[in-house]
């Protein structure tokens, strides 16, 4: 087989993945991509802002106090029981701007778009209708890969179960057929922040979660998906995108001529629920997630050093799909390490009022945050004796805690910043009917 010239920047899906199958590790190492990956890509925005910006730290700096202030403003009011869904739409984008990208023009207009929004207080309601451009939702958001996380999530609202749409869906027509799948994915698969000032991770992250639930589930059922398009989808996912090395899937970074992959918790959390059954080696998977335990996000369990819910609800998911496969060990460790998440849930991350406490500096909602804390419990099997696969223990304070959850979502249900979606999924997850 001719192996792929990765200098060139051609076929870097897979060269990436040829590089790191050379010399393959034990299970428990922590490939040094991985160990460095924050401190790397940090150096490598600065150095493509002192390149291109002059005098960028002031504007930078500048931005992001801007960016907390709107947030705060924004979680006043979705706190206050105001419609903040366009709000947080734009939101999330900037969250991403000011993370994965070095626009500065770019974020400073969606900074004033939500100031306009803010502003505007009736155009809130204008992020939950259909975009007649494109048949999707997330009219608020500029990036075509949002809009498709706000169609997922619109069209996949038990309540939208029957609905005939007003405009004909074209927003999945950008990938719908094999050679247009595979091009988008070899492009936002690979990362070159000296050269282009953009982080793709994310963009994956999100587009093979929401295309890989779409794609192999035939939904909608009305939208026309090429027939050879989940057979393609398949073949990317499960023997090109991933990491030979970890079992793991993540994002590839050109550096020095080389391509490094990064492994990422939430992209292999996507991968492995979506796909039940169908992934191989659990263990060396398993193995991975235990050793990085310690580490921060995208690699490892932590934000920042402490525990988030969402992370959490990752791994006890990641967890339960493999532990019928599970060494002894790996489960030993594996309960050893849910106590402890369980344990600070409880204790500091659940409010009194029913709700969970944020991780600072997100840009979810109220609703995702609760929503995390939530789908956390309910997957290791905290409200459900049948569901709790890890330990044999009871949980005789699960009956208050759920009544607490459901009060607070019955309050807050038809002004949740994520447009409500999350919170009516939640009360199914709490056995609400």
């Amino acid at each position: 087989m001719m192996i792929p010239n990765c200098a060139a920047g051609k076929h870097l899906v897979v060269c990436g993945l040829l590089l790191l199958s050379a010399d393959r590790l034990a299970a428990a190492d922590v490939p040094a991509s991985d160990l460095n990956v924050g401190a790397t890509e940090r150096r490598e925005f600065i150095d493509y802002l002192t390149r291109t910006t002059p005098g960028f730290r002031e504007r930078y700096y500048g931005q992001h106090r801007r960016i907390s202030a709107l947030r705060a403003r924004v979680e006043t009011r979705e706190a206050a029981g105001q419609d903040t869904l366009c709000s947080h739409q734009i939101l999330s984008e900037i969250g991403w701007l000011a993370g994965s990208s070095m626009d500065l023009d770019k974020l400073d207009k969606r900074l004033d778009d939500l100031e306009k929004v803010l502003a505007h207080p009736e155009r809130e309601a204008t992020a939950a209708h259909q975009d007649p451009s494109d048949g999707g939702w997330g009219s608020c958001h500029d990036e075509w890969f949002f809009k498709v996380n706000a169609t997922y999530d619109h069209l996949t609202r038990p309540s939208n179960a029957g609905e005939i749409p007003r405009d004909k869906l074209r927003l999945f027509d950008r990938v719908n057929s094999p050679e247009k799948l595979q091009e988008y994915f070899e492009n936002v698969a690979v990362s070159d922040i000296p050269r282009t000032g953009r982080d793709n991770r994310r963009e994956l992250n999100e587009s093979l979660a929401n295309l890989t639930r779409l794609i192999v589930n035939g939904k909608p059922a009305y939208y026309p998906w090429h027939p050879k398009l989940k057979d393609a989808l398949m073949d990317l996912v499960l023997h090109r995108l991933r990491n030979p090395q970890t079992g793991w899937w993540g994002q590839t970074y050109m550096r020095n001529g080389r391509a490094e992959f990064v492994d990422d918790l939430s992209m292999t959390f996507h991968v492995i629920s979506y796909l039940p059954g169908q992934v191989s080696e659990l263990n060396r998977v398993i193995d991975h997630l235990l050793a990085v335990k310690d580490m921060d996000y995208p690699v490892g369990w932590l934000e920042d050093g402490g525990y988030s819910n969402h992370n959490n609800m990752d791994v006890v998911t990641l967890f339960r799909s493999a532990w019928p496969s599970m060494r002894e060990p790996q489960r030993h460790a594996a309960v050893v390490e849910i106590r402890k998440m369980l344990d600070w849930c409880l204790r500091e991350s659940l409010q009194p009022d029913g709700s969970f406490k944020g991780d600072a500096g997100s840009s979810d909602s109220i609703e995702e945050d609760n929503s995390w804390g939530i789908r956390f419990l309910a997957r290791l099997g905290f409200f459900d004796p049948a569901q709790c696969f890890w330990t044999n223990r009871k949980f005789p304070e699960s009956e208050a805690v759920r009544q607490r959850l459901i009060g607070f979502i019955e309050k807050h249900r038809d002004t949740g910043g994520a447009g409500g979606t999350y919170y009516e999924s939640d009360l199914k997850k709490l056995k609400v009917r």
